[in-house]
């Protein structure tokens, strides 16, 4: 006889597994299957006296029994499930929402035709595209400002000093200020083309940083802090011979500080020739950076210098769109078809006669048309409790791209008609590996005359995915108490996730702290050490652009009037530890030496780490005892017979917990494990 086959469905491969559940959270009812079935057999006696025979083997009810506790077990599971659901529906109501994905950032640099008779205009919104190893499909970036692209290229590039000019290795770094040079030092760039450039130029410069973390960024305050004033620099050309001053229109580098983008407007006549007493060159035409008066202590080392350079966003943009509403929403919920959407790029159109946008034109002279409102264009909040029934605003979901509006009382509630709701244009986040290679970026997308190739000559920056519902859940009760504003230090740590531009997942902050004076406490200055998501790329370094975001995040939309946030990356301790450990009888001695790095190198992670699971304390030492608790519930330890700990290549004292420099996070840096006897000594 065959074996009976309600044994089979409790076997535990087919047992339904159980969602983890976030600790603190309150089980209504025991979900097992074993307790559902224990309590169903307590009851039995009491409902079904008669039921005596009990043999699997022989009796149905017994089937009847095992089917009734499969099937319920998994109801039972649902119904636990209910709190979560429900702090998620509360959180919603109040505004608390999935943080947004960030786009990534690259530098494009474009190539113009030699025939060209003028620089050729890259409208915004030009588009190029990749296909990276990993990515599913082509991967879009779009430029965010105007450019006109010169028609000509860099030849060479002279660092000078009165009449001395050393010519530059652009394969190489360079310091065009180094050796003392002072005020009229200068860095020459040629450029070749027979063409004349118009209207602006665009030069991007790349600035070296020092190995490790990049300098503090600060942000708002009032009081001045002893930072010594950095020198000035003038840009010029040269108009024949005879130089002449150029306007600044935007210059991301702060006067060489930081990587960026030089903007200069160029004036209506640049006639070829160079300074005087420059070598025989192939170059027709002269920039100068020159350094008017001052000089730096320490020369800025530029790994690049280009022309023609734009800056893009992993987006493409979604224009035109008459958006659908969300059903049984009453018309206050609309969607767009597009998502995710990037963060504050939605332009939203609403036409108050109800009449579907364009159905209008060439229908009839304006005399002869209905009573047509013209669309009004309505703001994006944050929240719509904090407005009136005349405000048109809305919210919107990033992630769903679902869009809501007022209710006549909170908002503006919208029009009724058919069709009237237009998103103007929105960008849509491109899906993205986590970092695309230096020239790799090579498909234009949009056609313009005489423009030639485009590159993109630095890996992309930044980007990453949204807020997880978990993530939500954790950050959501924490909100109530900020509302936006930053009253104690603790709400500086939480707001500093919220800054646009930046994809933050840690931060800390600190009262009177200044990251550039450690252990001198400066009144009006909170110091936020900020850690950006692990990338698999090394240790996680935010890099300047993401704490400039953060720092002026905070000192605009937080922080009170007078204080001054300064953003900063946190020191890193690598940490290994030195590990001997005695096996049970018959595990996999392989799988249980990859659980035990697994579990230490999650418990030391700096996003992941720490007791509770969020990440390693900054500035919190190591315990030994709970350390040693770690390792021991690995499945397979028996037991751990030798632990020491290194601390960046120092072994500190046995069975001793090590203390960490203030504000400071672990870095695990590999680790050694052995396999003991049960009767040896380590």
């Amino acid at each position: 006889m065959s074996a009976i086959w309600w044994g089979r469905e409790s076997s535990t491969a087919l047992r339904t597994p159980r969602p983890p559940r976030r600790a603190g959270t309150p089980q209504l009812m025991a979900s097992d299957r074993a307790s559902l079935l224990g309590e169903l057999d307590g009851r039995a006696d009491a409902f079904t006296p008669e039921w005596t025979n009990r043999n699997p083997a022989e009796d149905a009810g017994t089937a009847l029994r095992q089917l009734f506790g499969e099937q319920l077990e998994a109801v039972v599971q649902r119904f636990n499930r209910w709190p979560d659901k429900a702090l998620i529906e509360y959180l919603n109501v109040a505004g608390i929402s999935p943080l947004p994905g960030v786009p990534a950032e690259v530098l494009l640099e474009f190539e113009v035709a030699n025939d060209a008779p003028q620089s050729v205009l890259v409208a915004p919104g030009f588009q190029v595209g990749a296909r990276p190893p990993g990515a599913t499909g082509l991967v879009i970036f779009e430029t965010e400002r105007p450019l006109y692209a010169a028609p000509c290229k860099i030849g060479e590039v002279f660092a000078t000093s009165g009449r001395t000019f050393d010519q530059v290795d652009l394969s190489q770094p360079f310091a065009p200020f180094s050796d003392g040079r002072s005020s009229g030092a200068a860095m020459l760039i040629g450029l070749i083309g027979d063409n004349t450039p118009s209207q602006t130029i665009t030069v991007g410069i790349g600035i070296e940083q020092a190995a490790g973390a990049p300098p503090p960024v600060g942000a708002g305050g009032v009081a001045t802090l002893p930072v010594p004033g950095g020198p000035a620099l003038t840009w010029e050309l040269f108009d024949g011979g005879s130089p002449v001053a150029l306007e600044v229109i935007g210059d991301e580098t702060g006067g060489l500080i930081r990587s960026g983008l030089v903007e200069l407007a160029l004036p209506q006549r640049w006639r070829p020739g160079g300074p005087a007493g420059l070598p025989k060159v192939k170059s027709q035409r002269w920039l100068r950076l020159r350094l008017a008066y001052g000089r730096f202590t320490d020369s800025p080392k530029l790994s690049f210098v280009k022309i023609n350079v734009a800056r893009a966003l992993g987006a493409r943009t979604v224009r035109d769109e008459v958006l659908e509403p969300v059903p049984n929403s009453s018309g206050r919920r609309m969607r767009v078809s597009q998502t995710p959407v990037v963060a504050g790029s939605l332009q939203l159109e609403i036409d108050g006669s109800g009449l579907e946008l364009g159905a209008l034109a060439g229908a009839a002279p304006a005399a002869d048309r209905p009573s047509a409102q013209a669309a009004t264009s309505w703001s994006e909040v944050a929240d719509l409790a904090a407005y009136g029934p005349d405000d048109a605003v809305y919210l919107i979901d990033n992630t769903s791209g679902e869009i809501t509006f007022g209710d006549g009382h909170h908002g503006r509630a919208p029009p009724e008609g058919f069709r009237n709701v237009r998103a103007a244009s929105y960008r849509v986040m491109s899906p993205a590996p986590a970092q695309i290679d230096a020239g790799a970026i090579t498909t234009a997308l949009t056609s313009i005359q005489y423009l030639g190739k485009v590159s993109n000559p630095l890996p992309t920056e930044g980007g990453g995915p949204g807020e997880s519902t978990a993530q939500v859940v954790k950050r959501g009760p924490q909100e109530f108490r900020t509302r936006g504003r930053a009253v104690t230090v603790a709400d500086y740590t939480l707001l500093a996730l919220r800054a646009q531009g930046a994809l933050v997942a840690r931060a800390f902050a600190v009262s009177g702290l200044h990251p550039q004076y450690p252990g001198r406490p400066i009144p009006g200055v909170v110091g936020v050490f900020v850690v950006p998501p692990d990338r698999g790329q090394g240790k996680p370094t935010p890099d300047p652009e993401m704490l400039r975001a953060v720092a002026n995040h905070l000192a605009q939309h937080a922080a009170p009037a007078g204080v001054e946030v300064v953003a900063a990356a946190p020191r890193y301790h690598d940490v290994l530890l030195d590990i001997g450990v005695v096996l049970e009888p018959g595990v996999d001695a392989g799988a249980t030496l990859r659980g035990v790095l697994q579990a230490i190198d999650f418990y030391l992670h700096p996003i992941t780490g720490g007791e509770a699971g969020d990440g390693w304390p900054f500035g919190g030492a190591i315990r030994y005892v709970p350390l040693l608790r770690l390792i021991s519930r690995v499945d397979g330890v028996s037991a751990v017979k030798k632990l020491n700990v290194v601390l960046d290549g120092l072994r500190a004292p046995a069975c001793k917990d090590v203390a960490l420099t203030p504000y400071s996070l672990l870095w695990p840096a590999g680790h050694q494990v052995m396999l003991l006897d049960d009767g040896s000594t380590p």
